[in-house]
């Protein structure tokens, strides 16, 4: 059922042509294998002809991709794995969710692409840009509040990896601001890009400055500029605001799909 695999390159080519029949949903898996992360696990699984690619990089999750199994195929692939939590699609984890079960929802989101941006209103006195070194302090500050919002006490090390990731897509001119005047007032980057897409992720905007239109536009200047390089945006969004939901449909996202992120409780851990 389950085939592991040592040679990255080989993994590659076999789950790359499998993986690329659904770019848009698969945007995830396929960022993180072009941008090459030392995994910890590689494998695929089969069951009948259906497929999943599992790619892991951090021991805290692994990421499935491809067909949904049975019921019973999937619980039997976790209990295989043994995984503290997973990341897929909501139709492959959702039997692992049922009453009793060792998993409990960490984060449900949406997964949108665009192809052709609807420009909003633009805000007033505010310049779309790359963030400089100059301006990585309040970079800093911004990335701070995103994780906050995601995490409700994250980690010292989640804090550093965080800021460790905002250094490098400053240097790498891929983290983007609004600003007005030298304030920033809403940030976003480009990450995971693939010979398809690209996906912009660590939207935020300070919740004294919501409200102004400020994310949507720079999330529409950002995705015209970037489908100047590729084919299709993707972004993932927290299910539960419904708020930021309508935002990314109104600037031109589709829903593609639903994806979780799963944990093991904390009495299974």
């Amino acid at each position: 059922m389950v085939t592991h695999y040592r040679d990255y390159e080989q993994f590659k080519t076999v789950v790359l042509p499998f993986l690329l029949e659904r770019p848009d949903t698969h945007q995830l898996i396929l960022g993180i294998l072009e941008r090459g992360d030392e995994p910890l696990l590689m494998a695929t699984a089969q069951e009948d002809d259906r497929r999943l690619v599992i790619l892991q990089t951090i021991p805290e999750q692994m990421i499935i991709a491809g067909d949904v199994f049975s019921k019973e195929g999937i619980r039997k692939l976790a209990r295989i794995l043994d995984s503290p939590g997973f990341v897929g699609e909501q139709s492959i984890l959702e039997p692992l969710l049922l009453p009793h079960s060792i998993y409990g929802v960490h984060m449900e989101q949406g997964i949108y692409a665009l192809t052709k941006v609807k420009m909003p209103q633009i805000p007033e006195n505010v310049v779309f840009r790359p963030i400089s070194n100059d301006e990585g302090q309040q970079a800093l500050t911004f990335a701070s509040g995103f994780l906050y919002e995601v995490e409700s006490r994250p980690s010292d090390r989640q804090l550093t990896q965080l800021h460790q990731s905002m250094a490098r897509h400053i240097e790498q001119g891929s983290l983007y601001g609004l600003f007005s005047g030298r304030m920033l007032v809403a940030m976003a980057a480009a990450t995971r890009p693939t010979q398809i897409g690209i996906t912009i992720s660590y939207v935020y905007t300070p919740k004294e400055l919501r409200g102004n239109g400020y994310a949507s536009y720079l999330v529409a200047k950002l995705s015209e500029h970037l489908l100047k390089s590729y084919l299709v945006v993707t972004l993932y969004t927290d299910w539960s605001n419904q708020t930021a939901n309508k935002i990314y449909q109104h600037v031109g996202f589709k829903l593609v799909g639903r994806s979780l992120h799963i944990k093991k409780q904390d009495r299974y851990r």
